[in-house]
């Protein structure tokens, strides 16, 4: 459900990236960073201006060296260690493991067909049959949120109906084709974990998962809005202002459901980082999940191989709820794994990602590009002046429709085509998601995921629609109150001239 996030994640960092432009110190020779420095990098990127909380994990080699929670939560209380936060898509690689498992136990094979083992999978193409294990983990199935857009239709209530629900899904790619970030993958690969392990997904992970690590504190839930002891809301920016917001209904399991804390956190990344067999996965499972299978050359099984931008090798995975910011990084030259998670979703996302290049640079032993412009804040206040200005502009414009009609009367098609421009933000606003999910490459984009991303930027396109009705209604109404007064004006029956024939 995150392409906006992923593509201003991406945007960030690659600007972070070309403003080091030094070269990367061997990790062997970075001292290994200290709970003050990571403090200090967390901190920097706090305040009124940029995020509300923020709860971090750092491991390596398999060994927890930090866990600590900055800032406050939604209560005003601070955020520590052990606050649960939902960490959305990086519950991917969990499900994906969860599969994996299965897998080694030699209850499915990752290129087997579907339907092989969950016979119920069906979509509105016949090609749904080829879609194998392997291509709904690394987003391969040929489907799409161009053809299925789940975050606009009704939320199921269960894995099984989310899976019945896509029978009426087309295929936007055969499957194998291409890669489409696509989070129904997921439904169906839990739904899998349902059928082939005898237990529902929840308690698989909680029992087969969950447990062995020692993650005490991690569930897995449906919905967003499902309850949680301990689990409040996030924040988003309006106004230039950091608000308190609950999650809207969306369904998110085995996509986006898991709610954990940062020293759980520190737990699944020490495993991915250990390098070993462990009671959970073997080396090889773990090596499987982490190479990458999808047609992009760069997604695996539930997590991504970024191309490295004059920074080491990475293993990641981004993910963002309506109201929460989260990503990990496995750093594989060197051993490192870092969690981040943050209690808000900004309209730009420079802030969570600065952090995290400053602790992946701190992890190499090479200098920060300290905290960024608080960009979420300046672009809130920017949208805000810009709509601003437009209104005043426009309620003059309203004001001195007499003015502007009196010289209109003489020039209809021009005051037709004059009148346009007034009336095109009317439409921008109607299909503002419809043109947000030609810029983000076809994800899924709602009216209340832009209430919850943006919701400054979508009252500042309200207003600006709003400020063109109100110009082209104040001057249609002068026009025709210029025309009523010139036809009253006009002599009913016009005095004929004299003739002057025959003269």
């Amino acid at each position: 459900m995150n392409l906006l996030t992923r593509h201003f994640m991406a945007g960030a960092a690659a600007v972070v990236a070309c403003c080091l432009g030094v070269p990367v110190t061997p990790a062997a020779a970075a001292a290994q960073p200290d709970p003050a420095a990571i403090a200090g990098i967390v901190e920097a990127n706090l305040g009124p201006a940029r995020l509300p909380g923020v709860a971090v994990a750092l491991v390596k080699n398999g060994r927890v060296l930090h866990t600590g929670g900055y800032g406050h939560d939604a209560s005003g209380e601070p955020v520590t260690s052990r606050t649960p936060m939902r960490i959305a898509s990086l519950s991917k690689s969990f499900t994906a493991l969860a599969v994996m498992q299965l897998a080694e136990a030699g209850d499915l094979r990752l290129d087997d067909p579907v339907v092989r083992h969950l016979p119920e999978f069906s979509l509105a193409d016949p090609r749904a049959g080829q879609i194998t294990i392997r291509r709904l983990l690394d987003h391969s199935s040929g489907m799409s949120d161009a053809t299925y857009p789940e975050a606009g239709l009704p939320q199921p209530d269960s894995l099984r109906q989310a899976v019945a629900d896509l029978r009426r899904a087309e295929l936007a790619a055969p499957p194998g084709r291409r890669h489409d970030y696509h989070n129904p993958n997921y439904w169906v690969a839990a739904r899998l974990v349902e059928v082939v392990s005898g237990l529902p997904f929840a308690e698989y992970l909680s029992q087969r998962v969950f447990a062995p690590l020692r993650m005490t504190s991690t569930v897995s839930v449906g919905n967003w809005q499902d309850p949680m002891p301990g689990l409040l809301g996030g924040h988003n920016r309006f106004l230039g202002i950091t608000w308190p917001r609950t999650e809207p209904d969306r369904f998110v399991a085995g996509s986006a459901g898991i709610v954990t804390t940062a020293d759980d956190l520190a737990r699944w990344l020490a495993l991915h980082t250990r390098g070993t067999t462990s009671t959970v996965l073997s080396k090889k499972g773990l090596r499987e999940l982490h190479r990458p299978s999808a047609p992009d050359g760069h997604y695996a099984l539930g997590w991504d191989n970024p191309a490295p931008l004059n920074g080491p090798r990475q293993i990641t995975h981004p993910g963002s709820s309506f109201t929460s910011t989260a990503t990990m990084v496995l750093l594989p030259d060197s051993g490192y794994g870092i969690a981040l998670m943050s209690n808000s979703r900004m309209p730009l996302e420079a802030d969570v990602e600065a952090i995290m290049e400053d602790l992946i640079a701190l992890t190499q032993g090479t200098p920060g590009t300290g905290a960024p412009l608080p960009l979420a804040f300046i672009a809130d206040l920017t949208a805000l002046a810009a709509a601003i200005s437009i209104a005043t502009g426009g309620a003059v414009k309203a004001r001195r429709a007499r003015r502007w009609a009196r010289r209109a009367i003489a020039a209809p098609w021009r005051t037709t085509l004059g009148l346009v421009p007034y009336l095109l933000p009317l439409p921008v606003l109607a299909f503002l998601p419809r043109i947000l999910e030609l810029i983000t490459g076809g994800r899924g984009v709602t009216f209340v995921l832009l209430s919850h991303i943006w919701p400054t930027f979508l009252a500042a396109v309200g207003l600006t629609a709003a400020t063109g009705i109100m110009v082209t209604i104040a001057r249609i109404r002068a026009l025709l109150r210029q025309r009523r007064r010139r036809s009253a004006s006009a002599p009913l029956h016009p005095q004929a001239r004299p003739s002057t024939a025959g003269t």
